[in-house]
């Protein structure tokens, strides 16, 4: 009895002690598997910022999204957490939570108002400042058949104004056999700007039309759906009859009015199935439902202004009549769901800008201008991410 009372105890420090040498690994095992300890949001007009603070560093590779409707999960591995909810008060963001699934493995759930675009990187410990994964929302809508880009390859959709039986502007006015066609100027420099922008491989070019056809506003947006497009360059000559001494060229962007109008052409879209106008009705995809119809002011005027800066360096400054908004319904510019705008590159009416623009030199100086203008967009769209947080750690992905 004495020996099984000896054995037993024993057995017990042996246990014991074998739990304290066990326990070594796991706590080593503990502190190398970051604890997402924090949920902080901000919230302006132009976005919404969520920031997980954690207690290390979150490999890139650890971290997989899934949007879902207007769900965003965020699985993260190698990591613990305890269950955090918290409501926002954001225009974009419901809610946010965050759930332990098991000891290494936690979830994140974004619930957006409407299925939006979204950035994921991450900021190093900084200056008392704990490592960092933050989601940016951002307010234009996402084009739900859009996949992710896990490169930072651009896409801009070039269209080239009319097309087909529509000649658009022409000279002499109301001639039955016009010897200058808009369409024609508009595809010329629209050609001459994708051979530019060929030359850069982050850069891919969506033509709307690249021969004498016609084309309708909504296919042109749709193309631009279809494509994810990142900026949307509708080109175009412009005519003035009972202004003649009219010149230069013009950059457009949608006016405050057209983006308000924005939001109820959507809602009419939804709820019809087709929609017509006086020459012929189209059936509405899902996918042109599903577009942004609320683009970012901010971002065409951004556009705008890189493109006529490039403008000013290409052609004669003289020539360049700058930004103006543009008054009119213009479907492509409001539709597109991605910075826009149209670009008229002279008066067919105006004696001088008609003979440049029927001229090869002309036209390849204003395309190489529009081209730079957009290379340059893009540039500042990629550096806006790193200069902003010198702490950055990587750049996860963006939808």
């Amino acid at each position: 009895m004495k020996e099984n009372k000896f054995l037993s105890r024993r057995n017990f420090l042996k246990l014991l002690t074998a739990g304290s040498i066990v326990g070594i690994p796991l706590e080593a095992e503990a502190s190398r598997y970051p604890i997402i300890k924090r949920i902080r949001y901000s919230s302006t007009i132009e976005r919404t910022r969520i920031v997980f603070d954690c207690s290390g560093k979150v490999e890139k590779n650890w971290i997989k999204t899934h949007l879902k409707g207007n769900v965003l999960w965020i699985t993260v591995k190698n990591t613990r957490t305890n269950y955090m909810k918290r409501k926002l008060r954001s225009n974009l963001v419901k809610e946010v939570k965050v759930y332990p699934i098991n000891r290494h493995l936690s979830r994140i759930k974004i619930v957006m108002k409407e299925p939006h675009k979204f950035k994921i990187f991450a900021l190093k410990a900084h200056c008392g400042r704990p490592f960092r994964l933050v989601v940016d929302v951002l307010p234009d809508f996402l084009t739900t058949s859009c996949p992710i880009r896990h490169y930072q390859k651009r896409i801009v959709v070039i269209d080239p104004g009319h097309g087909g039986k529509d000649p658009g502007a022409i000279w002499p006015i109301h001639s039955s056999h016009p010897i200058i066609k808009e369409k024609n100027i508009t595809l010329a420099i629209s050609l001459r700007v994708r051979r530019i922008l060929r030359q850069y491989p982050n850069i891919k070019v969506v033509m709307t039309r690249t021969r004498d056809v016609y084309v309708p506003l909504l296919k042109r947006a749709e193309i631009a759906a279809k494509a994810c497009a990142d900026a949307f360059v509708s080109i175009h000559a412009d005519s003035m009859p009972n202004f003649p001494n009219w010149s230069g060229v013009t950059v457009f962007k949608a006016s405050p009015k057209l983006f308000a109008q924005a939001k109820l052409m959507a809602r009419e879209v939804a709820k019809k199935v087709r929609l017509c106008n006086d020459v012929m009705c189209w059936s509405i995809s899902p996918l042109l439902l599903n577009m942004s119809t609320t683009v970012t002011f901010v971002e065409s005027s951004r556009l705008a202004e890189a493109i006529v800066k490039s403008l000013k360096a290409h052609v004669n400054d003289d020539l360049i009549n700058g930004i103006k908004d543009m008054q009119r319904n213009i479907v492509v510019l409001k539709t597109p769901g991605r910075p826009a705008v149209l670009i008229e590159t002279g008066f067919i009416t105006n004696r001088l800008d008609r003979k440049r623009l029927v001229q090869g030199w002309y036209q390849e100086e204003i395309a190489r201008g529009i081209a730079k203008g957009i290379v340059n967009y893009f540039h500042s769209m990629d550096k806006v991410a790193y200069e902003s947080f010198p702490e950055v750690e990587y750049v996860l992905e963006e939808s």
